[in-house]
């Protein structure tokens, strides 16, 4: 097993620059594999991340995988690893807090988390986990190497609550009960009845002004149908990303990616486009994807300037746009993450609070301003607590920072951050959801990705809707929340104007977030 000792040091520095019950700077460093036994592995790396919490609401955590090459860095997969269940044997914390490994039964990565509860810096040294090489089909006599990941999540726990928030003068579309005009109490994951008209069903309230539903959506006051029990209602735990994915984490999904996957995952067009995505380059014909100084000028594909790269004002953080649903989807089943459903992303914004009119994801209706004078490629420096949503009139213009409003002394308003600490689920980019709207959708189950992609890039998961092994094919995923050129009717939490709208092409408005059932 000796020869399996061969490793790229991979130090993947993923700040989301949050705050209100919330971390950021996470830093997975100083990699490493040791042999605990035949068969097996031990992955050693250091861990940090800042503004670390439990208390008795939830908690955040790191959701932490690795990927393996056996052909010094052509392709890579995804590590299995030895065993599930909380602190399993041979998984150590290592040297300082008190941390918990939780290992969900398909043993493709783990929840790292307090295992008490507290708040601060999390500086974790020689942590372990244990790496099934013989599972992977993995010899001994391999040489391998392996690069360790870290997202960040906040826990979302079990328990009923609203969807939609009564009013009926201009959120469009909203979750009803019946037609009564009153918010919908969920409160399990049991089968439901989808529209219809009846009392105790699953309505909306104005679903004919809804971008899509005339071609696209069956979800009427007139027709009744199920959605399953398998579909992800939110009442069952799951964890969120706290913010949609960054640059940088684009950038990192795809460097593991082989050029032909590569290829239906990202567009030269795209590069140097300050409106579009200004933050991702590829270098010569290299398959080599970094981001790039906001400082460069972006409308010049000479000025690639990577010595600038991690600096404070760095454009990687900034929230990744131009995600197709498929490219998505692939993130989510590439991290073994999965989409989330219109109906977990309410439970984030509200938790199981009564519901406010028009309120957004941070519980009221009150909107702060950023003052800062900033323009798209310069919003890499916006001051925290000032402000709380980027959306037209908030921001001066393009996509901001993930995480950006908030710091360690923020109000969960001044972050802008949903009930259990998600941030951006108002404004900054649309979330990309799975719908009820469409029979496409609602077969749609919580089976996360495996890690494994087609060798054309797509994801594979049966369950999941529209785009299994290739292009979508209908408007099976909406999108929720606003984004930083919208008003502020779509930033609202109850508002399903766009919730039909699959925009399934490029656009520069949408970004995308995973999740992952609860262990």
């Amino acid at each position: 097993m000796r020869s399996s000792r061969i490793l790229v040091v991979a130090v993947l520095t993923l700040p989301i620059f949050a705050g209100i019950a919330a971390a950021n700077n996470v830093v997975v460093a100083n990699p490493d594999l040791k042999s605990p036994g035949s068969g097996l592995a031990k992955v050693e790396f250091d861990l940090s991340w800042d503004n670390s919490w439990r208390d008795s609401t939830n908690y955040d955590a790191c959701w932490v995988f690795a990927k393996y090459s056996t052909d010094s860095g052509t392709n890579w997969n995804h590590a299995t690893l030895s065993a599930s269940g909380t602190n399993p044997a041979g998984f150590t914390v290592g040297t300082g807090t008190a941390l918990d490994f939780v290992v969900p039964g398909d043993k493709k990565g783990a929840f790292i988390q307090r295992s008490a509860s507290g708040t601060g810096t999390v500086a974790n040294t020689d942590m372990q986990f244990v790496w099934n090489f013989t599972a992977d089909g993995v010899s001994a006599s391999k040489k391998a190497r392996v690069k360790v990941f870290a997202i960040e999540m906040v826990y979302v726990p079990q328990g009923s609550f609203y969807v939609g928030d009564g009013s009926v003068s201009d959120v469009r579309g909203q979750f009803e009960n019946g037609t009564s005009g009153a918010a919908f109490q969920i409160t399990s994951e049991g089968e439901l009845t989808l529209g219809g008209g009846g009392a105790g069903s699953l309505g909306n309230n104005n679903s004919t002004s809804m971008v899509g539903v005339t071609s696209y959506d069956d979800f009427n006051d007139t027709t009744s149908k199920t959605l399953p029990a398998a579909f992800p209602k939110g009442y069952k735990a799951f964890y969120m990303m706290k913010t949609e994915v960054s640059h940088r984490q684009y950038c990192d999904f795809l460097n593991t990616l082989t050029p032909a996957q590569q290829a239906n995952m990202e567009d030269s067009s795209l590069n140097f486009n300050v409106n579009w995505r200004n933050f991702i380059k590829k270098t010569g014909s290299s398959p080599v994807f970094f981001g790039c100084d906001a400082n460069e000028n972006a409308g010049s594909a000479t000025n690639a300037n990577i010595s600038l790269l991690n600096q404070t004002n760095d454009g990687e953080w900034v929230a990744c746009n131009f995600i197709y649903p498929h490219r998505g989807e692939a993130f989510a089943d590439w991290a073994a993450l999965r989409p989330m459903t219109e109906l977990e992303f309410e439970k984030a914004c509200r938790g199981p609070l009564s519901p406010v009119a028009g309120e957004y994801a941070w519980g009221n209706t009150t909107l702060e301003t950023q003052t800062t004078s900033m323009t798209g490629k310069s919003s890499v420096s916006e001051t925290p607590n000032q402000g709380n949503c980027v959306i037209s009139g908030c921001s001066p213009g393009g996509a901001y920072r993930c995480g950006c409003f908030a710091d360690a002394s923020s109000s969960r308003q001044n972050a802008g951050a949903g009930y259990y600490g998600a941030l951006e689920l108002s404004g900054n980019l649309y979330e990309r959801t799975v719908r009820v709207g469409i029979a496409a959708s609602r077969s749609f189950t919580d089976a996360p990705g495996d890690g494994v992609l087609s060798s054309s890039g797509y994801a594979n998961e049966s369950s999941w809707p529209g785009f299994v092994g290739g292009e979508v094919t209908g408007w099976e995923l909406g999108h929720r929340g606003g984004t930083y050129n919208g008003d502020s009717l779509s930033a609202r939490v109850s508002d399903r104007f766009w919730a039909g709208c699959g925009n399934n092409g490029l656009h520069y408005t949408i970004g995308f977030r995973a999740v992952r059932s609860a262990p």
